[in-house]
């Protein structure tokens, strides 16, 4: 039995509906009809959705405790079979593998879930530049992207609130959020499922496992202390690297080509900012892609360079954790 601690300072949202990113009435109306004209194309659970249950991690977690040891579980792997390929926002298990060929993760998961209380200040990965914040609900809710340099992008899902704006530089371990359970897959499976971040690493357009199998060689996008995430140290002598490059022209003709009204406008808010609306279209080409014609999901915003050599460094606060845990659930049983 892990030993808990409760976590100081903390922040709460004022409202509880705040934390699950729901902002009016209409916004949930209009998202639930989206979801349920949607469901068994998209929006998908089974029998084996059951592994979410998870009140070992999600009670503690709601409760604001902390590891007393401070190193914090992860909730879910990146799913090497179909993680960064697709996207229908399934909760199934029905192929997917983690990277040690295990099953800490679900189908086409494109990310990883540390588990962390509401209202935990969440970390720059690396130093960058602030490029995207959408808000979206239907996906995740509140989500930040930083932009490392050379393709490299972290994003930040199923935040509370930023605590950072669209331009602005971050070194590393920076705060740029405050976590939250932002989205309509954490509200639904209230409280069984833990508050987490969802982190994901994009390399040239395309999510990717930060983490590497045995036998897997150097790439961009990974920890810095190979496969063991450590908060970051103290370096002020870090730059800030200069923003990725991006394809202009490829930008103008993929906007002009957005069939969703929704999107239209967020990617005409960003207009002469072509680092923000890049951003804005890898995300939303890979979760949205329903918003294209067909044969939009893997085109790309990006001219082909040297990816990034920057590593990562775990999206927790320094002063609350210092490492995480595979959380796997023990066999015939949910979890612990």
């Amino acid at each position: 039995m892990r030993g808990y601690r409760k976590q100081e300072p903390m922040l709460r949202p004022s409202s509880f509906l705040a934390a699950f990113g729901i902002r009016s009435g209409t916004q949930v109306v209009s998202d639930l009809r989206f979801v349920l004209g949607r469901m068994g194309n998209g929006f998908q659970v089974g029998l084996s959705s059951v592994d979410f249950i998870r009140p070992d991690l999600s009670f503690p977690a709601y409760a604001g405790m902390v590891p007393a040891d401070g190193i914090a579980p992860v909730y879910h792997l990146f799913d090497r079979v179909g993680g960064g390929k697709g996207f229908r926002q399934r909760v199934t298990r029905k192929w997917c593998r983690d990277f040690r060929g295990g099953r800490l993760t679900y189908d086409e998961h494109d990310g990883i879930d540390f588990v962390c209380p509401v209202g935990t200040r969440l970390a720059a990965a690396a130093p960058g530049r602030v490029v995207m914040i959408r808000d979206r609900w239907l996906r995740g809710g509140l989500t930040l992207a930083v932009d490392h340099g050379g393709g490299l992008l972290t994003q930040y899902t199923h935040c509370w609130k930023p605590l950072v704006s669209v331009g602005q530089a971050v070194r590393r371990g920076d705060p740029v959020a405050l976590s939250g359970v932002a989205g309509i897959d954490m509200t639904l499976f209230f409280p069984w499922v833990p508050p987490h971040v969802h982190f994901m690493v994009w390399v040239n357009g395309r999510p990717q496992d930060p983490y590497l199998a045995e036998g897997e060689g150097e790439r961009p996008g990974l920890w810095l202390h190979g496969n063991d995430p450590r908060p970051a140290g103290s370096d002020p002598d870090e730059k800030i690297p200069a923003a990725s490059a991006v394809n202009e022209k490829a930008v103008d003709e993929i906007v002009a080509a957005c069939r969703d009204d929704r999107i239209r406008r967020e990617l005409a808010a960003a207009a002469g900012r072509y680092a923000v609306q890049a951003a804005v279209l890898e995300d939303a080409l890979h979760h949205d892609d329903w918003a294209w014609p067909e044969g939009y999901r893997h085109r790309t915003v990006r001219p082909p360079v040297k990816a990034s050599g920057l590593k990562l460094t775990l999206p927790l606060p320094a002063d609350g954790y210092r490492g995480a845990i595979f959380a796997d659930p023990r066999p015939g049983g949910v979890g612990a």
